[in-house]
């Protein structure tokens, strides 16, 4: 095989170039943050997860002009930076008020595994000596547990294509199977066993060596790492699949280990991926929490589609598109009605129960039936080399979804004062 030299390290200058320009756009943002730590950016291969921080006062106006900004800010930058296509693969998925993130009704365990890069210190020093100072939860121990269900079992050949990865892409089978699939449930099992939420990942697999049994594991995965995934055996078979089965084996070694260290489930070394699914899906989850979890993604998803609508040559969209249209209505209309029902009612009904049981009361009509018009948007037919024109279509009939996300936020909180 023939491998691209690996590329320079410039994620700094990336997260410093996207901050300075999203705050120019909206003078409201304070901070941003991303996903894992440093060491964990592999050049060439890595997107980056922001996460964006604002002020206080942000009213559901702002989040729609903020997220149509930021789709032209990433828009320009794709457009003048090609090498940094796959760093740019998706706007902020996470945007979130300082209150929101002080707050322990909003708290989401995800945040532990942040670095804080860039913004104002007083609000990034308020943040980590808050959750410096939180100790771990059962709703830690939900988060992780569902992150590792989700890995659990073996790897499935096709779910992750490499999208805009460039020369680097034949290096991506090895990346997407070690630090996409295999050391996210890692860090969470580590998580959980120090019941400390991991930041790092290629920390966590460090760790996870005085944990877990089979070291050797890790090595393998941490030399291929530190290698740029050069390793031309590894590509070829019997060595992929025999690759493949040595992670799931660690990862069901690693799951036996949680015995005794979870109070939400009970443990047991006859698990199937399947059967743990069903153990944690029976685990009784606040239902306030459940919507905070969902909704808070929308916030800058029409800037998304628009950014993923444009023009680029060198920028593929088609699947990230269809990976949008297929979970865009349950995350932002079926799951959160369903959840706000379940909070404010006492009862699972449908979602289009709940939408007009809210209809007149806390919702408008014309918000009612705007949400009602994006589900019919969202859900036509994509038919192939559409994509672009339906992500328009969608991003066009969005806010009336981002005003019925807000306005039920806001509702859960009034209602629930105190917090947890």
């Amino acid at each position: 095989m023939n491998f691209a030299k690996k590329p320079d390290n410039d994620f700094r200058l990336f997260i410093t170039t996207y901050f300075d320009r999203c705050r120019a756009e909206c003078p409201k943002l304070e901070a941003v943050a991303g996903k894992w730590t440093f060491e964990d950016l592999i050049p060439g291969l890595s997107d980056f997860d922001t996460r964006f921080i604002f002020a206080d006062g942000v009213g559901v106006e702002d989040w729609a002009r903020m997220s149509s900004a930021v789709g032209r800010v990433h828009t320009a930058l794709a457009k003048e930076a090609p090498r940094w296509a796959r760093i740019l693969e998706h706007l902020p998925g996470l945007n979130l008020t300082l209150a929101e993130m002080l707050d322990p009704r909003t708290y989401y365990p995800e945040a532990r595994q942040w670095t804080y890069y860039l913004g104002d210190r007083k609000a990034l020093g308020a943040i980590e000596d808050g959750l410096a100072r939180k100790p771990w939860t059962p709703r830690d121990e939900s988060f992780h547990l569902r992150k590792f269900a989700t890995y659990f079992g073996p790897y499935l050949r096709g779910i992750d294509p490499p999208i805009n990865i460039g020369p680097w892409e034949n290096k991506y089978p090895l990346h997407s199977r070690f630090m996409h699939y295999f050391t996210p449930p890692v860090q969470s099992a580590l998580s959980i066993v120090r019941q400390k939420g991991m930041r790092g990942k290629l920390a966590a697999l460090r760790g996870a060596k005085e944990v877990f049994p089979h070291p050797e594991v890790i090595d393998l995965v941490l030399e291929a790492v530190d290698r740029h995934y050069e390793i031309p055996e590894y590509y070829a078979e019997p060595r992929l699949t025999e690759i493949e089965r040595m992670l799931e084996k660690y990862l069901n070694d690693a799951y036996a280990c949680l015995a005794g260290q979870v109070s939400l489930i009970e443990i047991d070394l006859a698990d199937t991926p399947a059967k743990l699914k069903e153990k944690i899906s029976a685990v009784a989850v606040d239902p306030r929490e459940r919507f905070f979890e969902g909704a808070k993604f929308s916030r800058f998803m029409k800037g998304r589609l628009l950014f993923y609508a444009e023009e680029i040559l060198w920028f593929e969209a088609a699947w990230l598109i269809r990976n949008e249209l297929g979970r865009i209505v349950n995350n932002f209309y079926t799951l959160p009605l369903e959840t706000f029902a379940l909070a404010r009612f006492g009862e699972k009904i449908p979602p289009e129960t709940a939408l007009e049981r809210l209809r007149g009361d806390i919702l408008p009509p014309d918000v009612c039936e705007g949400a009602r018009k994006f589900v019919r948007t969202a859900q036509a037919p994509c038919e192939p080399g559409e994509e672009k024109a339906v992500a328009r279509r969608v991003a066009e009939v969005f806010d009336p979804v981002l005003v019925m996300l807000e306005t039920l936020g806001a509702e859960l909180n009034r209602s629930n004062p105190a917090g947890p």
